[in-house]
Order: structure tokens, then sequence, then C-alpha cells
């Protein structure tokens, strides 16, 4: 009988071994398939998680005022801009998106640079959105004219995809 039980135990004990070598294979095929799926994902995004480059299309952002500032009626904005490519426009221009109606400021921005532009905004004591748009040579040109010959009324709003950024400012004092 102690022949049958040490080969019954000889038996479990073998059993039990196939089943920790078993287990430790699956393991360690889970562990590779796992690591290798990492190294694929780290090649394949990992440059443009770790990129400092900046967009390549035209790219531009108000710095300063603030968004939700209190302006007075000069204001100084600060803007910085980025890949405005040749026949490409930028202006500062005021939108009241509940008239669908815009006041072009300034086209005196020099393009790809950070500068300081001043703009005067005389409209009434309530929120308005100063937009920094990119525009092609026929709507520079109208805008142009509309702030050449001091017109009094808004021009059409443009669609917000032409906007490289917009802020709301409230005009105070």
């Amino acid at each position: 009988m102690t022949i049958e039980k040490d080969t019954e135990k000889e038996f479990i004990n073998l059993i039990n071994k196939h089943k920790k070598t078993k287990s430790g294979k699956s393991n360690r095929i889970s562990f590779a398939a796992a690591s290798i799926l990492c190294i694929f994902l780290f090649i394949y995004f990992g440059t443009s998680l770790f990129s400092s480059q900046k967009p390549t299309g035209p790219w531009g952002r108000i710095i300063t005022p603030a968004p939700g500032s209190t302006t007075s009626k000069d204001v100084a904005v600060l803007l910085e801009t980025k890949n405005i490519g040749p026949g490409q426009y930028l202006w500062l221009v005021v939108d009241k998106p509940l008239l669908e109606l815009c006041w072009p400021k300034t086209s005196k921005i020099q393009p790809n640079h950070k500068l300081q532009v001043n703009i005067h905004e005389s409209g009434p004591k309530e929120p308005y959105t100063l937009s920094l748009y990119l525009v092609n040579k026929t709507i520079n040109d109208q805008w142009q004219y509309w702030f050449d010959h001091e017109i009094f009324g808004g021009m059409p709003m443009l669609p917000k995809r032409k906007r490289l950024d917009a802020i709301v400012l409230m005009l105070g004092n």
C-alpha cells in the first residue's frame, strides 16, 4: 500500500507541477505579448506624444488681455502668430455674435511674430468678443476699404472657422 500511496503522491505532485509550469508559461506569454504591444504603441505614437513641434498650419493666439477682463476704450493686445503664409492676412476684430456683425480694428498685424497692437473700442459697456481672424485677399481688401473709409455700420461676421483665437472681454470705463 505504501508503494501505491507513494505513486499516488508522485502522480499528484506531477499534476501540480504541470499546472504550475503551464500557468507560468501562460503568464510569460501574456507578459511578452503585452510588452510587444507597448513597444509597438510607443514606436507608433511616441514621436507625436513627446514632440515639441507646434502644428504646421496657421496658428495664432491672443495672449493679453486675459479672457473675461474689463477693458477701457483703449486696449493693448499682445498676440502671437505662426505659420502664416503669403496671401493670408491677419485682423483683430470686435465681434457681436447676437447681431452677427463685426467691426475690424486693425490690419497692421505682422505675421509670424509676437507683437502688441492697440485698438479702440467705443461700443456699449457690455461684453464683446475680440477675435483674431485669418482671411484671404478678398476679405482683407473689403475690410481695409471699410476701415479706411470709417464706415459706421458693422460688417457681416465671418464663420468661426476663420478665427485663430477669440476672447470675451467686458468694456468698462
